[in-house]
């Protein structure tokens, strides 16, 4: 059984996918393969301690930055 942190990074997981998604006008699926190709599941699980303290969009905003860190 997962313990409420676990619970509480898969929240700002979902959430992450859901706002990214709308931002970028993609299928919430889309997103999720998106996601799993670049690791951003254990990127955003990784970052937790600052995340959990941040409003839930802030994960996606998290995620664009690092996406376009990488493709540079």
């Amino acid at each position: 059984m997962k313990n409420q942190k676990e619970k509480d990074s898969d929240l700002i997981v979902v959430a992450a996918a859901e706002e990214y998604a709308e931002r970028n006008n993609m299928p919430v699926g889309d997103v999720l393969k998106l996601f799993a190709e670049k690791g951003i599941f254990a990127l955003l699980r990784s970052q937790y301690d600052v995340l959990h303290t941040l409003d839930l969009g802030e994960g996606a905003e998290y995620v664009e930055a690092y996406l376009k860190s990488v493709s540079c």
